[in-house]
């Protein structure tokens, strides 16, 4: 059974309060009767009726001052207040309203309308209160996800720095064992006399340490970019210097695959230049790796310009030419991502764990640069990243 809404009526006069409490019976309403604004509040307190219907001219506290202490009630704050007044004019109205009133109707009224405004604001509290109700639930509901959600990502980054330290750890620790596994098998190619079965077999297993080798750097190096722990270490250096050192370290890979190396360096970059010659001696070594890998016969070229000079800084080009198998459109836009293989079927040609790029793009990027392609299948591929470098001159 739906509960009938609750008046409180607050006047001083018996015959108003015993009229009005008829009407409101009739209509299908309980009333509660108090004959001052003191004992208004107090049945308003223990009541806590739907609307009040409020007398302006009233011995001690008089309409105005009865309802602004309504108002100072936080739990009472919310009940509509109607004024009942004779006091007709505009200014009582404004008072009526500054004091936290809702509606004002003038005495003598119509009862119609005393009863069309009663519901009117009943049912707009009622509306108040639930929409009020709902804004809390669904604003306790997006805290309790948001909860949830920064509790999910903190335990994301959680996982994210525990993988990368274990990353860091392992490869820091296999690092040392490994180099001293390559060690062991270069003096043992070098410095022992062994059958042609034995050397082949040898130097395979060189060739596996070395890129057993490269993967654990390019894991350290991901690692520490994470944890932010990479320093760029800047030095003066030659570019002339750096890139023959490059294909010195890269020199019987070339030979082993018969390959023509030509080397295009700008006759100005014969000059000092500032800025992390470690890193890019990695890009341009692993854009030349990759050249020898996947080209099985033509040539490969290095190229290094100045584009542009401004402000003491070299924008330096390095190109890595080669006529290899080339890169479709589609395979070039994941190529720079961390562990993306042109090739990734178990049965490749080509072996690697698909971070070399990547390792080289973030390098460059940590240096201001770029780092780009430009290729097509079957026609070979030009490799290219361009920095900004210290000029000494």
């Amino acid at each position: 059974m739906v509960s009938k809404p609750l008046v409180l009526v607050i006047d001083d006069s018996l015959v108003n309060l015993a009229f009005l409490g008829d009407i409101l019976e009739k209509n299908h309403f309980d009333i509660v009767l108090a004959n001052s604004g003191e004992r208004g509040l107090a049945i308003a307190k223990q009541s806590h009726p739907d609307i009040i219907l409020l007398d302006v001219v009233m011995p001690g506290w008089d309409g105005y001052e009865t309802c602004e202490r309504i108002k100072q009630d936080t739990e009472l704050e919310k009940i509509p207040i109607l004024f009942l007044s004779a006091l007709g004019s505009t200014e009582n109205k404004v008072r009526a309203l500054q004091a936290g009133g809702v509606d004002y109707v003038s005495k003598p009224f119509q009862k119609e309308e005393l009863l069309a405004r009663v519901r009117t604001h009943i049912e707009l509290a009622h509306l108040r209160k639930n929409l009020e109700r709902e804004v809390a639930n669904k604003t306790e509901s997006i805290q309790s996800l948001f909860e949830a959600l920064q509790l999910a990502y903190e335990k994301t980054q959680q996982a994210s720095i525990l993988k990368s330290q274990f990353l860091r750890n392992i490869s820091h620790e296999f690092r040392t064992p490994m180099n001293i596994v390559l060690g062991m098998l270069e003096m043992l190619v070098e410095e022992t006399e062994l059958t042609q079965e034995q050397r082949h077999y040898t130097e395979a297993a060189v060739n596996a340490a070395k890129q057993l080798m490269d993967i654990l750097v390019n894991m350290l190096n991901f690692s520490q970019q994470f944890n932010n722990e990479l320093k760029q270490i800047i030095t003066d250096f030659e570019i002339p210097d750096l890139v023959d050192n490059v294909i010195k370290n890269l020199a019987a890979r070339l030979k082993a695959k018969d390959l023509p190396l030509i080397t295009e360096i700008a006759p100005q970059l014969n000059k000092p230049l500032r800025g992390n010659s470690d890193y890019v001696h990695k890009i341009l070594s692993k854009l030349l790796d990759n050249a020898i890998k996947f080209t099985a016969q033509g040539e490969i070229i290095i190229r290094v310009e100045e584009t542009e000079t401004a402000d003491h800084k070299c924008w330096i080009r390095f190109e890595v030419k080669d006529t290899g198998i080339g890169i479709s459109p589609e395979q070039q836009t994941y190529l720079f991502n961390t562990f993306y293989q042109v090739d990734g079927s178990p049965t490749r040609l080509y072996q690697g764990i698909g971070m070399g790029l990547a390792v080289a793009k973030m390098f460059t990027e940590q240096m201001g640069g770029k780092i780009g392609v430009t290729s097509a299948l079957n026609q070979g591929s030009l490799f290219w990243f361009q920095i900004p470098l210290d000029s000494k001159s």
